[in-house]
Order: structure tokens, then sequence, then C-alpha cells
């Protein structure tokens, strides 16, 4: 400690000037911490209060690292889902444990001599579509990390609170107040669906926060071993940054970043499909122009789910981020 040698106590500008030193050192990394934060969705514990991480790597530690308090097997969607509540220090919080693991071969039709085409369903398609969604920067699924349990293999992906399933949205025939962001968010969406072959998105695995903000769940049916793209003719637009990034991203980061998760025909397979959307939105461009065919996401502020005054309210229980089947 300084002090001052005629008085043998600290000095008041010399206390001043460590409280400003110490406070400079201090919020860059306050700083860091809320530049890091997915997204304007808060995190919420099983009271509905506010996680204290909130960052990717704060979330992904938890999910790591947490004890397992209890679980409870979720009885809609993918079978073996079960429903946790995790604890670290004082703080409890719910997520989704998947452990599916299953390969299945569809013979060709007809008598052909075609080779037979190959499908998975598994858990770990989930931490893809987590790791390429952040590749990209759209950042619209939960963070998920790879974890064994009690002896089985499989995800721990974190519980979106407070939110509502597309299914429930139009249940009770609630509008978005941005019309034009809401339909730019299902565009991205499709995008994103057609890079990672996900035939699978119905309206029971897309969630929407308070802020309509809407986010992709259940990719444990992605990642077909076919170049096809379903649909393609019908993505005629693609956000600016989205395109921007899926152009310009090395084909070595993108396998570096999937080989975790992903067998090396699954990952061509999507390496393919993507020259495929390249090439679809080039061919757009050169003939309606820049402007007609990408667009700027528009962010979010106007308006928020109002639930709460539909009969029954918000019901986090019926909110899972697992799939419907």
């Amino acid at each position: 400690m300084v002090r001052s040698v005629q008085h043998d106590r600290v000095t008041p500008i010399v206390t001043l000037v460590a409280v400003c030193v110490m406070s400079a050192v201090l919020t860059p990394v306050i700083h860091a911490e809320e530049q890091t934060k997915i997204g304007a969705y808060l995190w919420l514990d099983v009271e509905g209060q506010p996680l204290p991480f909130q960052s990717h790597d704060g979330i992904r530690n938890a999910l790591h690292t947490a004890q397992v308090v209890s679980r409870k097997e979720i009885d809609r969607g993918v079978a073996g889902a079960e429903k946790l509540v995790l604890k670290v220090g004082t703080t409890r919080f719910h997520a989704v444990f998947r452990s599916i693991d299953r390969k299945e071969k569809a013979e060709p039709a007809g008598g052909t001599t075609r080779r037979p085409k190959h499908y998975r369903d598994a858990a770990i398609f989930e931490s893809a579509a987590y790791e390429l969604s952040r590749l990209l920067d759209i950042n619209r699924v939960p963070p998920v990390v790879e974890r064994s349990i009690d002896g089985r293999n499989g995800t721990v992906q974190i519980w979106m609170e407070d939110t509502l399933l597309e299914v429930e949205r139009i249940k009770r025939r609630l509008r978005p107040p941005d019309g034009t962001r809401w339909i730019q968010q299902k565009l991205i969406m499709a995008t994103f669906d057609a890079l990672i072959a996900n035939t699978d998105r119905n309206q029971g695995n897309s969630l929407i926060d308070r802020n309509w903000t809407v986010w992709f769940i259940d990719h444990t049916r992605a990642f077909k071993d076919s170049s096809k793209i379903h649909n393609l003719a019908k993505l005629e637009k693609c956000e600016r940054h989205l395109w921007e990034t899926l152009r310009g991203i090395d084909e070595e980061i993108i396998r570096r970043r999937l080989e975790p998760f992903l067998e090396h025909r699954e990952i061509s397979a999507l390496l393919r499909r993507r020259l495929k959307l390249i090439k679809h939105f080039e061919a757009l461009i050169s003939k309606h122009g820049e402007d007609d065919v990408l667009f700027d996401l528009r962010p979010p502020g106007v308006g928020k789910v109002d639930w709460d005054a539909q009969p029954g309210g918000a019901n986090t229980e019926k909110n899972p981020a697992v799939p419907a089947d």
C-alpha cells in the first residue's frame, strides 16, 4: 500500500488514482462479456432469474461441468430425450439431454441397382448445427455440448425458458409486430436448413422469444449424405451478411470445425450443397441485382410477445428444445 511519508496514512489522491486504474482494468472485462452475449435473449434459471453466465463460453462451460440434480423423460419428440435440472454453485437451470444415435438404410424402390441411401438420426448433429450457426454468425441455435451421463454419450443443450413454439403461436393467433423482420428470419432459417439438409423443420421445432426472435432447434435428422437441396427454387432471397460469410468462408475451416461431429461423407455433402447455394444466389443476383436478392436483417425492438394475456399464459413445460413428431 502507498502511504504518505508525512502522515503515514493513505493519500487520498493516490487512492483515487488506484481506483481509476482498477476501473480501467476491470471495465474491458465486463464489456467483453457483454459483447459475447447471444443475441438479445436473456438466459434464465429455473426460477426465471437471469443466469450469471450469458456468453457462449460461459453457458457451455456450465453445461460441461454442472451437477445433474434431476432427470425427467420428455414425453414428446425423439425417444431418449430428457429434461435435466443442472446445478452450478447455487444456480439451477434446465437443459435437454439427447442420446439418440441411429443409422438407417433406405433401399431404392422399384428394384433398381442404385446404391441404398444412408440416414442418421443422431444427437451429435445438434452440436454440428450449433457449430455451423456460430461459424456463419447466425447464432440462432442454443448452446450445446457433448457429454456423457450415467455412461450414455449424448449432447446437453441449454433449455430456452420463456419462449413459445411456433405451433403454439399459430394456435393462439399471435401475429409478429414486424412482419418484414419475421419473414427475413424465416428466410435465414430456410437457407440454413438447405445447407444442412434439414427437411424436418416443422412448427414444433422452432422457438420464439419475447423479442420475436426465431431460434432453431431439433437438428438430429439433418446433415444427410446427399447434395440434393429440397425446394431450392423457393430460395429467392438471402440475408446479406449470411451470403457474404457463406461465400467467403474457407472449406478447410468448415471441415476442421465440423470433423468432431460429422462423418467425412456428411461434410463432403454439406460442402457440395454450399456450392449449389452459392451458384443459385449468384444466378439470382446476376439476373435481378443485389438489391432485389440480398437484404439486411432488421434489428429487434418493435413489440414484444404478449402471451401472458392468452389463456394459460406462457408454459415453458411445453417449450423444450426437442423435436416434435
